[in-house]
């Protein structure tokens, strides 16, 4: 199933997700967006919406703005966003952790 594995992808332009059941509340549109794969392969925005997801033992993340990419077989969570919402990212013995500015809390 598409929707259980998500991967971080530092060159990503947005979170995506070809996997419509993972969705909250989305409204299939046209967003006039197009996505370039570095195989040259081209995807049609068909849909922005939340995407919330448990992680391995871990508390709930919640991904806004994500968009919806009929045909995308991975799951992407853009790191640059993560960092733009306030997260530290770091990648320490094969494990990704996210740190909250304010916060502090690492999940």
């Amino acid at each position: 199933m598409v929707g259980c594995v998500w991967y971080l992808d530092s060159g990503a332009s947005f979170h995506m997700s070809g996997d419509k059941n993972i969705f909250n509340t989305l409204e299939e549109k046209d967003l006039q967006k197009w996505i370039k794969m570095g195989n040259d392969e081209k995807y049609h925005v068909l849909g922005e919406d939340t995407v919330v997801f448990q992680r391995e033992h871990e508390a709930l993340l919640t991904l806004t703005d994500v968009k919806y990419v009929p045909g995308l077989k991975k799951n992407l969570v853009f790191v640059a966003m993560l960092d733009y919402k306030g997260y530290d990212v770091v990648f320490s013995k094969g494990m990704v952790f996210l740190r909250h500015f304010s916060t502090g809390q690492t999940k």
